[in-house]
């Protein structure tokens, strides 16, 4: 546990306000989302699978899918820093398109002939022999993305409003005490435990419950070292204690 920074922000009442608050929010933001957005999140998604082909090319968005040829006229290509990579396609009619995708996708070269997939007005999916992209405005199942969230913020969030409100109750003793320190370590540890886990599933990662799979062993193991803080602290709290009372002189409170 991080006694130190811990202990030091719990010591001081705006400092603990302020982390209260925090704490607050990222639960409430987290279930308002998922109340929100979660059952509703994998509609356009299903929407999208169930489409059939347009019997021809729509004049305006529709709910169809359509298959179109373009010619790669640009192409930037980005690391997974500077953002998604931008390609830019010409149809035969002079249509131009500009569209994102991710940066480990595939490269096209300027010039390349490719097929796009169109619905609702979008560019979905770029294909070219064997590859086939998704582009950004492919729609994602956002209910699965919106219960990863919750998972790596209400936990903490309500951990963090437990140990700051545990704080503020007691705010009449100088130091916080281990529990206190514990139980705000372990709330960062849990969202940092969320925030990584995805990436321990591959490329299942927007599966949450896979996620949760990986989440619950990491978070049990971070409660047991919370736990083994609490008692190795009070140990050390009781035997200082022992120590101090037993130099204190005869006669002497």
């Amino acid at each position: 546990m991080a006694h130190v920074s811990g202990a030091r922000l719990l010591r001081s009442t705006v400092a603990t306000v302020l982390t209260l608050l925090a704490g607050v929010g990222m639960a409430a933001f987290g279930v308002l989302l998922a109340v929100t957005v979660a059952p509703g999140g994998a509609r356009d998604l299903r929407a999208y699978e169930t489409a059939a082909r347009c019997p021809a090319a729509p004049s305006a968005p529709a709910d169809c899918r359509w298959t179109q040829e373009f010619t790669v006229a640009d192409m930037i290509l980005r690391n997974s820093r500077r953002g998604p990579n931008r390609l830019v396609l010409t149809g035969a009619d002079g249509t131009r398109r500009e569209t994102t995708y991710d940066s480990g996708g595939p490269v096209f070269e300027k010039g390349e002939r490719v097929t796009g997939t169109l619905w609702r007005g979008l560019l979905t999916e770029i294909s070219s022999g064997e590859f086939t992209q998704q582009t950004d405005d492919a729609p994602a199942d956002m209910r699965a993305r919106v219960l990863i969230f919750a998972l790596v913020t209400v936990p903490s969030g309500l951990l963090v409003t437990a140990a700051c409100a545990w704080r503020l109750r007691r705010r009449a003793i100088p130091d916080p005490t281990p529990g206190m320190v514990a139980t705000l370590g372990l709330a960062v540890g849990l969202f940092f435990a969320g925030l990584f886990s995805p990436l321990f599933v591959g490329g299942r990662g927007e599966n949450p419950w896979l996620v949760a799979a990986v989440w619950l062993p990491v978070a049990a193991v971070l409660t047991v070292v919370a736990r083994v803080y609490v008692i190795r602290r009070r140990a050390a709290d009781t035997v200082t204690g022992e120590d101090a009372h037993a130099v204190t002189p005869a006669g002497r409170p």
